[in-house]
């Protein structure tokens, strides 16, 4: 249960009512998450344009921004982002062993070395973006990946920061349709000691 009460989108009015229309013409409901935090619908609704500019903008392409996504949220312990990300990728025809392999840091025989290092280093800044080496950097250049195409990786982790926050930190309910998709990311915050 939401640590605050979900906007229902039938209720919505005003700027409300036009963030959640915009957000279920793409996916024909409107997510928990967008009912959290949508007492801010100009954060919403700018939340929603960086979005979908980070899973469109660039060079990488999206199959492989949804794993970066997946593995970001499970780094970061979001239950609920983790779900959301593992379903998309199983829309691209991933099963779920495939996807519970990536997001737990196998290597995807799905993707090409060069996209592996990107999940290896997308973990890495997920972990602690602080932490991250000109040493890391510069492995990535060498195996292809271009500045822009590393400003990109981090970019992705940077958004899946932002929205897992908000999921955990509200404890945004899964989704019917995330229920039983998810891979576990430990022990629950809420059984989290002092």
């Amino acid at each position: 249960m939401a640590r605050i009460e979900l906007i229902d989108p039938e209720k919505a009015e005003g700027r409300v009512k036009e963030v959640f229309d915009r957000v279920k013409s793409y996916y024909h409901m409107v997510p928990g998450l967008q009912k959290a935090l949508c007492y801010l619908p100009e954060t919403t609704n700018a939340l929603w344009d960086l979005s979908l500019a980070t899973a469109s903008e660039g060079s990488i392409r999206e199959e492989l921004k949804r794993v970066l996504f997946a593995v970001t949220a499970h780094e970061v312990e979001c239950e609920y982002c983790t779900a959301a990300h593992m379903i998309a990728l199983l829309g691209q025809k991933w099963t779920q062993e495939e996807c519970t392999e990536v997001i737990l840091g196998k290597h995807s025989p799905r993707l090409s070395e060069k996209e592996n290092a990107a999940v290896d280093f997308a973990r890495a800044v997920a972990q602690r973006p602080a932490g991250i080496t000109q040493e890391q950097v510069d492995a990535l250049r060498e195996i292809g990946w271009t500045d822009a195409e590393i400003v990109e990786i981090v970019a992705a982790v940077a958004l899946m920061k932002y929205t897992t926050t908000v999921a955990s930190a509200l404890d945004v309910p899964l989704e019917k349709a995330m229920e039983g998709i998810g891979v576990s990311c430990g022990v629950p915050l809420d059984k989290l000691d002092g």
